[in-house]
């Protein structure tokens, strides 16, 4: 394959059922969306599988609607398990970086932005193994705008890091509904 190429798969409109719910009493819609889910996963282990001499990226935004559900949760550990093997890094975008559970062990590097309020904060600030009162953390974290996180490395270390992506990936990676040109 010549150059870089990118493939976008989007699913507007999953609805997928709540942690726990017994699979009998899925309704009609959410049957549609689990086994759409399991296409989706289906086809991104197939394109991170192919030639491992090559990097691949799978980017999932809203990862929220993956943990929602056992299906989800399994295709999460699956890429992020054989991600390293395949020569693939998964990046997980999430509002909360506690719903990452018991995949938290897996991933390696945390960027942990904004939070509205200090209990956000600080359920995020321990879930990257942080204590949120030292030196104010959780509270100075519902500071943070514009790019301004705290970041955990593949070496566990944490700090604050400002991120300042140029104006045209910001656009590139605009999800704000009711934009023009949506």
């Amino acid at each position: 394959m010549d150059g870089p190429s990118l493939i976008t798969i989007r699913t507007p409109g999953l609805v997928l059922p709540e942690p726990g719910t017994e699979r009998a009493a899925y309704t009609r819609t959410e049957r549609v969306s689990v086994a759409t889910l399991a296409l989706v996963a289906a086809l991104a282990l197939r394109l991170i599988s192919g030639d491992r001499s090559r990097h691949k990226l799978v980017l999932l935004d809203e990862a929220w609607a993956l943990f929602a559900s056992s299906q989800g949760r399994a295709l999460l550990n699956r890429l992020v398990r054989l991600g390293r093997a395949f020569n693939a890094t998964i990046l997980l975008v999430t509002q909360r970086v506690e719903d990452l559970g018991e995949l938290s062990q897996l991933v390696g590097v945390v960027c942990l932005f904004g939070q509205d309020s200090v209990r956000a904060a600080a359920a995020g600030i321990e879930a990257i193994g942080l204590d949120p009162e030292e030196g104010g953390l959780a509270r100075r974290m519902t500071e943070f705008r514009r790019g301004r996180c705290l970041m955990r490395d593949l070496e566990g270390r944490v700090g604050e890091v400002q991120v300042d992506p140029s104006p045209e990936l910001l656009e590139a990676l605009d999800t704000t509904p009711g934009e023009a040109g949506r």
